[in-house]
């Protein structure tokens, strides 16, 4: 649904965060050694369906977050660090005249560190499915509503919900909404209400109770205890790396009425090939040697053909999740040369695409992947053309 489209994450980050006390503003507060804000923009730089962030920070505070966030971490998407305004919806406003009218944009707050990798992946579905996404948790106490001092009513609390973010929206939606909030002197809380004012709807996505927001000296002890549980590559890279070799080999039968996906590129041929997922053999041999370079086994024990979950999936997304294995143990990709094997189609067309959506997901230039072909000349089941193999060398590197 998103593939082809643009997708933009909104760092708001221009809070003082005087709640925080200490003078420092919360975002440069550190749990367990890493900021805050480089936890939130880590998780959206990790991502392989994010292409652009944008951070919204005080004036202030700019050259700070570009030298010892963006910089010292090496975030790799993050295309701006630009000033934002005195109050949260005023600094959406003004990161949304930097983005395109086409395409999806997120925005987060910057003080929430513990975003997921999935959550990020269905509200950027949600939005593309819906319109908006916006995730929520469903409340656990009861709720009354007051009124001159006595507790008035009982609300039903299974139709409530803590909203929260990343909120996800197409960005012309987003754009007007805000357009005409700016226009009639309008003030949300979130974007949704904004979205809401000019009669739209956002999906509700039901997400993780970790996805705290650090507002307080007292939100802490919990966010540390979040990130101990939670943690798992480190935000910097090592260095002086090692590095390890792995190589992987899949096969994939040809047949009638199945789309032809190789390298994350629709190819227009008589046949498809077979397989649970998206059955892109190109693109499973490259991850089975990415995760046989750091000794974390193979696509079928983390993928399993038989999870309902995986059935039909862009093998892309397979891959970006690779990548996030692997990170979670250390490991970075290095370089990728991968070869089909078949008789046809040709690919040579389709390379430089093929080429440049292994790079993407990685984030690895693109000069460190190859993508190439060859015939068996007729023999075996690729020379029948009963199907299509691929085999791929790649390296990795580690701490």
């Amino acid at each position: 649904m998103y593939q082809g489209k643009k997708v933009s994450v909104i760092i708001a980050a221009a809070g003082s965060g005087s709640r925080m006390g200490g003078g420092i503003s919360k975002q440069y507060i550190e749990v367990r050694g890493i900021p805050v804000l480089a936890r939130a923009l880590g998780a959206f730089d990790r991502h392989p369906l994010v292409d652009e962030i944008l951070v919204v920070m005080k004036r202030e505070d700019l050259e700070v977050c570009r030298r010892d966030i963006v910089e010292k971490y090496g975030f790799r998407k993050v295309r701006k660090v630009i000033a934002g305004g005195k109050e949260r919806q005023e600094s959406v406003f003004i990161a949304l005249s930097e983005l395109s009218d086409e395409g999806y944009i997120l925005v987060h707050d910057g003080a929430r560190p513990f975003v997921s990798q999935d959550l990020i992946t269905r509200i950027i579905e949600g939005a593309a499915e819906h319109g908006a996404a916006i995730p929520g948790v469903p409340l656990r106490e009861t709720i009354k509503r007051a009124e001159d001092g006595w507790l008035a009513e009982t609300l039903d609390r299974d139709t409530l919900f803590a909203v929260r973010t990343p909120q996800g929206f197409e960005a012309k939606m987003l754009k007007k909404a805000h357009d005409q909030a700016r226009e009639e002197g309008f003030t949300g809380t979130d974007d949704g209400a904004l979205l809401e004012r000019i009669g739209g709807r956002s999906r509700l996505i039901l997400c993780e109770q970790d996805n705290i927001k650090i507002t307080t000296a007292e939100d802490l002890p919990l966010a540390e205890s979040i990130a101990d549980r939670l943690d798992g590559p480190a935000l910097e890279k090592p260095p002086s790396p090692s590095w390890r070799v792995g190589t992987g080999f899949d096969a994939h039968r040809l047949v009638p009425d199945r789309k032809l996906i190789l390298g994350g590129v629709e190819i227009p041929y008589e046949l498809g090939l077979l397989g649970h997922s998206d059955a892109d053999v190109l693109l499973h041999a490259v991850m089975d040697a990415l995760l046989g370079a750091c000794a974390l086994g193979d696509i079928g024990k983390h993928f399993p053909d038989k999870d309902p979950k995986y059935a039909g999936i862009s093998s892309l997304l397979l891959l970006g999740y690779t990548r996030e294995i692997m990170e979670e143990h250390g490991f970075f990709p290095g370089n990728v040369d991968v070869t089909l094997i078949g008789q046809k189609p040709k690919i040579a067309p389709y390379a430089p695409e093929m080429k440049k959506n292994i790079a993407k997901v990685l984030q690895i230039d693109e000069n460190l992947v190859n993508v190439k072909a060859t015939t068996t000349e007729k023999m075996g089941f690729c020379g029948r053309e009963e199907g299509l193999a691929a085999e791929a060398a790649v390296t990795v590197w580690c701490k």
